[in-house]
């Protein structure tokens, strides 16, 4: 970000305060804020409370030809070392609550998932017992279902997705499309979803899973890689031999076998490097091209492929 963008968005951003509902936070350290605890120094952090928030927050950052990052619970972003220059937006307050009907939730962004999945189980409402065993907020879920990392079945009723410049858009799920695509959410921020839910006395939530040993020092990912259509991405990082595969302080492992464990000195750097080796290994023995389920950002947001 340019001194002179820098300045003049800060200035924005503190006069937005006073009208709207964000809370301002400079040189905010990554590490403590994503999945790996990799990552440089954000210089804005902007914490929207609610859609009026988010609204004036992106309106603000697109009226200096800037682009933002959405951070969440759990985020599977991995961001540079050398830190990011746009604002980073997180979700909190009345975006980070929910409420229960007989026939589901309506939930915000920021939420955490594990605790509206418990919410569900105790009113008897079934439809989310496979999804609440992360760290996730309800967004990162909805982001990590449209890059194909979990499968969320027909549970989305609807989505609210605010966009720069516009209103608050609406979509709703169909048969068909039981997620938005990329190219919808493309330069949007998602604010608030509807879980369509069945009434039921058995509803259960799977336990999050605890870790023992030499582990708990550890961080860890969710998949690293998703699956092929002919093989899981586990098999194949085993059959090129990347079972414990290591670049610094990250390796890949754990009890799935495509997880990425990162210790105290991991850095962004060598998660990238890392994931490229695993990728390249498992083409060169077995042709297939392996998917990131990894989100690798730039310092100006914008993601990139491996």
């Amino acid at each position: 970000m340019l001194v002179g963008h820098r300045e003049k968005l800060e200035f924005g951003l503190r006069e937005l305060r006073r009208n709207a509902d964000v809370e301002l936070h400079e040189r905010v350290d990554l590490r403590a804020w994503t999945s790996l605890g990799v990552g440089g120094v954000a210089a804005l952090v902007v914490r929207c409370h609610n859609d009026v928030s988010v609204a004036a927050t992106l309106d603000l950052a697109a009226s200096h030809g800037l682009g933002w990052l959405v951070l969440g619970s759990g985020s599977r972003i991995i961001a540079p070392d050398g830190g990011i220059s746009v604002p980073v937006v997180s979700s909190t307050g009345e975006l980070a609550r929910w409420k229960v009907d007989e026939d589901g939730i309506e939930a915000g962004a920021g939420a955490n998932l594990a605790q509206v999945c418990r919410a569900a189980r105790r009113t008897g409402l079934s439809g989310m017992e496979s999804l609440g065993s992360g760290d996730h907020s309800v967004g990162g879920l909805i982001r990590a279902a449209i890059d194909g990392v979990v499968n969320v079945g027909d549970v989305i009723d609807w989505i609210d997705l605010q966009a720069p410049g516009s209103g608050q858009q609406r979509w709703h799920a169909s048969p068909d499309d039981p997620v938005p695509g990329r190219q919808l959410i493309r330069r949007k921020i998602i604010t608030r979803i509807r879980f369509r839910l069945r009434p039921t006395s058995v509803a259960r939530v799977q336990p999050r899973a605890v870790r023992t040993g030499r582990s708990r020092a550890l961080r860890s990912t969710g998949p690293v890689f998703l699956d092929s259509q002919d093989a899981t991405a586990a098999d194949l990082l085993a059959e090129a031999g990347c079972r414990n595969l290591a670049v610094g302080g990250v390796r890949i492992g754990g009890t799935r076998g495509n997880e990425l464990l990162a210790g105290r000195s991991a850095t962004s750097a060598d998660v990238l490097d890392l994931c490229r080796r695993a990728r390249e290994r498992v083409v060169a023995a077995t042709g297939v091209e392996l998917v990131s389920a990894m989100v690798f950002v730039e310092e100006d947001g914008l993601e990139f492929a491996l």
